[in-house]
């Protein structure tokens, strides 16, 4: 998956920050992604020099330097030597040049992808995280409602004295759960803020989770897994950079032109004209046994690497299953709470106030049933950050 990237300037103080552009700003400001970046420009390079021709070279021969009398018939020369190139040399060269340039591509998809996926699961946390202060902050007003309403109970003698003692230790486990959660609603936020930039800056405000996916389809995961996945671009890249070099390898087998060179011999002494000579090498691959062997190791390597592909893609299809299942099992956990909280409790709260209404409760009581509404909605958003790192899992099996 290739990223938009966005330069963004940070948000200001309670600005919303949504998941998609914290993940933009990660990719902007990452070192990792930003070291593998760079060795784009060397497959530039490499494409470049792959495509570029022979240098021609240059020759002055000069014979009798010291002007010996008895050697005046020699003469100097100029002469330009060049090695044309092999028929489809370039071209070969530069399909190794591409295959090269198609890894790196591939090793910057992985890297985005590890950081985008790094930085949607610390958002979730963070934004799950924050929602826990909330309900902390919500349960911990409705133990001190309810402390205060038994206070006035025992006051009328309506309830025991122990009453009293019960609901201040609800209130302190809720301040206990508040303070909890605050504090680990602040280390969630500092990590993703590690992850936005060098700064750490925490001063934005994050979108609420709203819950996590419930419908997995495996099959399209792990085709789509099959045809995006960084990892198995890379192979296949790998792959056709073996058998590229194995081509090249193989041309080098071919009997061809070794140097071609035209000759200016200069005038002599003597008065005599100059000449013009031609000159050509012909190479016979004949006892050229390392240039077959090279063509030997790279068609090695090339078979080696399809099977490593094959492996690779058998592995993909094998982690997406397993993450898909782990993530199935994960969000049946979530629904048997929601089944609860919905269902007996909901029932619960709800004949309770029915009760308070026909005055056969007391308020108390519904504060307690309310409490234990947020308890469960807690216990929900415990787990919901647990699957966080079971979603990340599965988001980077499946290459989403």
């Amino acid at each position: 998956m290739r990223w938009l990237v966005l330069v963004l300037a940070w948000p200001a103080m309670g600005q919303v920050l949504t998941m998609e552009e914290a993940v933009a700003r990660a990719l902007v400001t990452s070192p990792e992604v930003a070291a593998v970046r760079a060795a784009r420009a060397v497959s530039a390079f490499q494409m470049q020099g792959a495509r570029a021709l022979p240098v021609p070279e240059f020759r002055l021969i000069a014979n009798n330097v010291a002007l010996d009398p008895e050697a005046a018939e020699q003469r100097n020369s100029v002469a330009i030597r060049w090695v044309p190139p092999r028929p489809r040399e370039i071209a070969l060269k530069s399909r190794v040049a591409t295959a090269k340039r198609e890894v790196v591509d591939a090793e910057i998809r992985a890297a985005e992808a590890r950081v985008a996926v790094a930085v949607r699961q610390a958002y979730r946390r963070a934004a799950v995280a924050e929602e826990r202060v909330t309900l902390g902050e919500k349960l911990l007003a409705l133990r001190r409602a309810a402390l205060e309403v038994t206070r006035r109970q025992v006051a009328n003698g309506l309830k025991a004295a122990v009453e009293t003692d019960l609901a201040e230790l609800a209130v302190y486990d809720a301040e206990a759960g508040l303070a909890k959660a605050q504090s680990g609603a602040k280390g969630e936020r500092r990590r993703l803020a590690r992850l936005l930039g060098p700064s750490g800056m925490t001063t934005f405000s994050l979108v609420a989770e709203t819950g996590a996916r419930r419908d997995l389809d495996v099959p399209f995961l792990v085709e789509r897994a099959l045809q995006g996945r960084a990892d198995v671009a890379k192979a296949a890249a790998t792959c056709g950079q073996a058998e590229a070099s194995r081509a090249v390898a193989k041309n080098e087998l071919l009997p061809w032109i070794s140097m071609s060179q035209v000759t200016r011999r200069l005038g002599s002494e003597t008065g005599r004209p100059g000449t013009w000579g031609f000159q050509v090498g012909v190479e016979l691959p004949l006892f050229r046994s390392a240039a077959k062997a090279e063509v030997g190791v790279a068609g090695a390597a090339a078979a080696r690497c399809r099977l490593e592909e094959r492996a690779l893609r058998l592995r993909v299809r094998q982690e997406v299953e397993e993450a898909a299942a782990l993530w199935g099992d994960g969000m049946a956990e979530l629904e048997k709470l929601d089944a609860v909280a919905n269902g007996p409790a909901a029932r619960a709260l709800a004949h309770t106030r029915a009760a308070l209404a026909a005055g056969k409760a007391d308020r108390a009581e519904v504060l307690v049933a309310e409490a234990r509404q947020l308890g469960l909605r807690d216990r929900w958003l415990e787990k919901r950050l647990e699957l966080t790192g079971l979603e990340a899992q599965l988001e980077m099996a499946a290459g989403l």
